[in-house]
């Protein structure tokens, strides 16, 4: 096989790029040294400048062992820029990729993510978890950003677009990484449906939560729908919608 040939025309496919962001994690998670002597934050601020060059530096790191494992892709270089990871992969015959790897950081195991309108909900996420005291470790986890999004299934509506939250607990240990999964991205508006979904189970009992102004708008809401369709369908047209929607289910 002439690697040189191949390394040319071989675009870095998506598993790839997810398998480069688990072996930064990983290389991230044993320099413990390194993540303590890094600037996190400048008063109320949290910087992740400090954190960012350190990631960079350790996947470039990272891709010349995975170049092992790929041989094919043993002549395409890549560089790394702050801030998160963002990678240009360079092909010998001077063809360039561009790809990223998210980075977060927080204390809580929670935080808001980002705007969901122009997001790659496949691309890899790298979570560093930081302690609360000198004597616990720094945590770092590696996901695809959809393994990590949502707090809950009784999320409420936020006042813009949303920017739902990441949840570190929802990623997995950096020795039992999920598969990479290949999800469609939100288009403009079918994020829209997560949160109608969560609307539903909150004001169908299926879980606790705090009461809501948006819980009674829902209420109304579907109230108000019920009773029109119910008033204004005729049989004829029940029995066609429902044969629809039946037709939809026996194809999913």
């Amino acid at each position: 096989m002439n690697f040189n040939t191949m390394s040319d025309i071989l675009d870095i496919p998506d598993f790839i790029v997810y398998e480069l962001g688990i072996e930064t994690a990983r290389l991230l998670n044993e320099n413990q040294n390194k993540l303590s002597l890094i600037t996190w934050s400048d008063g109320e601020a949290n910087i992740d400048t400090e954190y960012s060059k350190l990631a960079c530096e350790y996947c470039e790191i990272a891709w010349n062992k995975l170049q092992q494992k790929y041989p094919e892709y043993c002549n395409v270089k890549i560089t790394c820029v702050i801030p998160d990871i963002n990678i240009t992969f360079l092909y010998s015959n001077g063809k360039t990729l561009v790809r990223k790897i998210e980075l977060k950081s927080s204390k809580s195991k929670k935080m808001p993510g980002s705007t969901i309108n122009n997001l790659d909900i496949n691309q890899p996420l790298i979570y560093c978890l930081r302690p609360s005291n000198d004597f616990e470790p720094f945590k770092i986890r590696c996901s695809q950003y959809h393994s990590a999004m949502g707090d809950s299934n009784i999320d409420l509506f936020q006042d813009r677009t949303p920017r739902p939250a990441i949840n570190f607990e929802k990623m997995k240990d950096i020795n039992d990484i999920l598969p990479f999964q290949k999800k469609d991205n939100y288009g403009k508006y079918s994020w829209v449906e997560h949160y109608a979904n969560c609307s539903l189970n909150r004001i169908n009992g299926l879980y606790s939560c705090h009461n809501s102004w948006q819980d009674v708008m829902i209420k109304i809401i579907k109230k108000k729908v019920l009773d029109e369709y119910i008033t204004n369908t005729s049989i004829e047209e029940f029995c066609v919608d429902k044969n629809l929607l039946n037709s939809k289910r026996s194809k999913l």
